[in-house]
């Protein structure tokens, strides 16, 4: 969790005595002091995301609905949503597109009502929505999936391969999941020893936060790369010494600040406005990575093209950002932040990483790689391994960059 989201929560208890008068506000500033406690707890102990159920499943016999299961989540706020019940739900959109079904939080007031005839309701609910969008709201919001709906189809089905969802089928991918990290074992002494009065208590080493900000600069879809990042992510929350997240489709604003690394990507060229190269100077300014990578899949022989070009636009923003990127050789510190290289590593595409002043590119098409490669052109293991092994690098790179600002 970010310093800056700790710092908005000013804790404030009441303060009892004597002769204190006990009024609404008192009530109110008494029970907000603990749901404070118990929001900022969560963000920034645990994770954000689905705990456990909510799986969005097709109904049988198949229609254009589908059904919630039962779960627990917690949404970017620190507020705990709980669907103790399956869930029914109407795809109401009649249209060509990508829907969205997302879930948040809500409060709804709910009886006993003082007075009884159209008084004030005595409790609170905290209860949820369910609903289908065309594009992901800026408010707090867990995604449950999403569907790539085809109106000539009268059917919701589940996927039958979930890395690969074809229309109308329910695609899970880019839901954020809890991620448990791993506890150091506590070392305790053998039965027939005596315990030392002054033992020493194993303790958790502290976990870093990381924030993945995703972006694509040119192309239709928005999803590009995305499944592959949460790929990546995963693998560095399954190593434990770093709590990371993404953050998709994020706006080039002052907003940026709040992330630790940036992923720029796109299928052609691009073009960015000066309001959002100043966001992105001011992100490197506090210390933080830009990395960038072309996606060339499904470019239909065109592929080499349009990573050129994409290419050829990241270096003109490195260029106008005051950043030189040159390639990145034997010795540098990209090649051993957490595995060791001796060079660098295809991905999809030949090896080609470059690095300079906080920006980085890769021409290897990485973000793919994650994703187990192109559809029509699967990966072997060990590339796909040394994939993620250099992704992690980046990651633990921007965050070395970071702290050493």
């Amino acid at each position: 969790m970010d310093f800056k989201d700790i710092a908005r929560f000013q804790l404030r208890r009441v303060n009892p005595f004597q002769g204190l008068v006990i009024d609404s506000d008192t009530w109110n500033d008494a029970h907000e002091y603990h749901r404070s406690q118990q929001r900022l707890h969560l963000l920034a102990f645990h994770d954000v995301g689905i705990v456990g159920g909510l799986k969005v499943v097709a109904n049988k016999p198949a229609d254009l609905s589908v059904s919630i299961q039962p779960g627990m989540a917690v949404d970017e706020e620190g507020n705990i949503i709980i669907v103790p019940e399956i869930q029914h739900y109407q795809i109401q959109s009649r249209e060509n597109h990508t829907i969205y079904l997302i879930i948040q939080f809500r409060e709804v007031p709910a009886e006993p009502y003082q007075p009884p005839e159209g008084g004030q309701p005595t409790r609170i609910l905290e209860a949820y929505r369910i609903q289908e969008r065309e594009k992901l709201p800026d408010e707090p919001y867990l995604e449950l999936c999403r569907i790539n709906l085809d109106t000539a189809e009268k059917a919701i089905r589940d996927a039958g391969k979930a890395s690969q969802p074809g229309k109308n089928e329910i695609d899970l991918r880019f839901r954020k999941e809890v991620t448990q990290l791993p506890i150091p074992p506590v070392q305790k002494p053998p039965s027939h020893e005596s315990v030392p009065i002054q033992a020493k208590e194993a303790v958790s080493r502290p976990v870093e936060n990381i924030t993945i900000g995703h972006a694509v600069l040119s192309g239709d879809s928005r999803d590009l790369h995305i499944a592959g990042l949460q790929n990546l992510v995963k693998g560095i929350n399954r190593q434990g010494n770093y709590a990371a997240s993404l953050v998709e489709n994020i706006a080039l604003d002052k907003k940026v600040k709040q992330h630790s690394i940036i992923y720029l990507t796109g299928i052609s060229r691009f073009e960015l406005t000066d309001e959002q190269n100043a966001a992105l100077s001011d992100f490197l300014q506090s210390g933080g990575v830009i990395f960038g990578e072309g996606c060339a899949e499904g470019q239909q022989g065109t592929s080499s093209k349009s990573s050129k070009e994409f290419g050829l636009a990241f270096n003109k923003l490195a260029s106008l950002l005051k950043c030189k990127l040159e390639i990145v050789t034997r010795g540098h510190p990209l090649l051993s932040a957490c595995h060791v290289f001796a060079e660098v590593p295809q991905g999809v595409e030949p090896a080609m990483l470059l690095a300079g002043g906080q920006m980085i590119y890769s021409g290897s098409d990485y973000g793919c790689a994650w994703q187990g490669g192109h559809q029509d052109t699967p990966l072997s293991r060990d590339i796909i391994r040394a994939s993620f092994e250099i992704g992690m690098n980046i990651v633990t790179y921007a965050c070395i960059m970071k702290a050493g600002q």
